[in-house]
């Protein structure tokens, strides 16, 4: 009789705790912490596949897109959902990486799109950068899943079927906490797959003048987006070379030295950047080690030219 009472004891213990956890139905003020606790904590590996963002849609854990805009930026949602603010959002689970970063999981939805994220907030319970994981209702993936791992080596894999073959893509990536943004380490595709490069400061605003993309083509580009003040820009560089078999990738901010001229470096860590810019092109140069962004037998270089930006139709007289 006793051990009945003690089994049946447990689960309300844990129902108590969970109901202790703050809404976020936005009727309340939520507070960073609050918000993390509410995603519920998992064992490693913490996973998704496209299959379960369909099915998952637990009431409990539906969080307000109000409260959600306070702790991450639009422009994490912006890229796959546009500007709605319709979108219904679910708490998926979250790891943590002892007295680090915490992982957290959360589906988006609109409609038949959905999106499975990895948010990265840090030990001050700061958001720091995303990724999407899996999406749904956007590609004709055969399936696709993603994981984080008990060493916070993050996979993402995607399987194709291209007539009656099937392929796939394997990503391994790390979280860099420095430059706050996701390295990717290893790679696997059992057969060549060209992948969009998805550009994360895309949709930020460019109103300065040496803002804009400059671009070879559609896997070799340098973006510039106006920062927070006149000296400094956002920047993010994406290059592959011999055949895709060298690959960099980097974020971060680059600051003003003198008019033509904007570097990248920030403390503790040894890559730098220098971009020159002349006429209508940017000449990149690697001042200082940068390997933790790019395979090893190629450097971040080379010029590129400025996208002319459409100019706007002019108005007909009536």
């Amino acid at each position: 009789m006793k051990k009945i009472v003690f089994y049946v004891f447990i689960p309300l213990v844990l129902l108590a705790c969970r109901s202790k956890v703050k809404s976020m139905k936005g009727d309340e003020e939520v507070k960073p912490s609050e918000f993390i606790e509410f995603f519920p904590e998992q064992k490693f590996p913490l996973k998704i596949a496209d299959t379960s963002l369909v099915k998952f849609s637990k009431d409990s854990l539906i969080v307000a897109y109000k409260v959600a805009k306070q702790f991450i930026p639009d422009t994490v949602f912006t890229k796959y959902f546009g500007k709605s603010n319709k979108l219904k959002i679910y708490a998926m689970g979250r790891v943590r990486e002892k007295s680090k970063e915490h992982y957290l999981l959360m589906k988006v939805a609109n409609g038949k799109k959905q999106v499975g994220y990895l948010l990265i907030f840090n030990e001050k319970d700061q958001f720091k950068s995303s990724m999407p994981l899996v999406t749904s209702g956007f590609e004709n993936f055969a399936a696709s899943s993603g994981s984080v791992d008990a060493k916070f080596q993050i996979a993402t894999v995607k399987e194709f079927k291209p007539g009656t073959n099937i392929s796939y893509k394997r990503n391994i990536y790390i979280y860099n906490a420095e430059a706050q943004n996701f390295t990717l380490i290893m790679t696997e595709p059992n057969e060549d797959i060209i992948e969009e490069v998805i550009n994360p400061i895309d949709t930020l605003p460019s109103k300065q003048k040496i803002s804009g993309n400059y671009i070879k083509n559609k896997r070799n580009f340098i973006s510039f987006r106006d920062g927070k003040k006149a000296t400094e820009f956002l920047f993010f560089v994406h290059f592959e070379k011999e055949n895709a078999s060298c690959v960099g990738e980097l974020k971060g901010i680059a600051r003003q030295t003198n008019k033509n001229t904007l570097q990248y470096q920030e403390p503790g860590n040894t890559c730098a950047l220098e971009f020159k810019f002349e006429g209508n092109e940017v000449t990149m140069k690697e001042t200082g080690g940068c390997g933790a962004y790019r395979d090893i037998k190629c450097f971040f270089e080379g010029s590129y030219p400025k996208k002319a930006e459409p100019k706007p139709a002019r108005k007909k007289r009536s």
